[in-house]
């Protein structure tokens, strides 16, 4: 019987005419639309200006980002004001809990 049934079944997907592929492809290099609207000359050009957790061009100052007045792109290279807090034991135990037992 189940044999019967899978034998007539009908995709419900239909595609329109043939695939073809153009003959007017342009596959010369581009920049991407939401790029910086050039593309570098050479991979060493890119990695002098790229950043992803920090300049990966080496540099001969040893002044960390924070010092120089940079993009800071670590919580640990800005000022003491701005880092995490230390929590307590009490607020801890509460987290650890879910919030089920609050200590004050």
């Amino acid at each position: 019987m189940r044999a019967s049934i899978v034998a007539y079944r009908v995709p419900l997907i239909r595609f329109i005419g043939k695939r073809s592929i153009p003959s007017t492809l342009d596959h010369s290099l581009k920049a991407h639309p939401e790029g910086p609207g050039e593309l570098p000359s050479s991979f060493a050009q890119y990695r002098q200006s790229a950043q992803t957790h920090g300049p990966l061009a080496r540099s001969s100052s040893t002044s960390s980002p924070a010092e120089s007045g940079a993009v800071y792109l670590s919580v640990a290279d800005l000022p003491k004001r701005f880092h995490y807090s230390q929590l307590s034991e009490a607020e801890l135990e509460n987290i650890n809990s879910g919030g089920a037992f609050v200590v004050f």
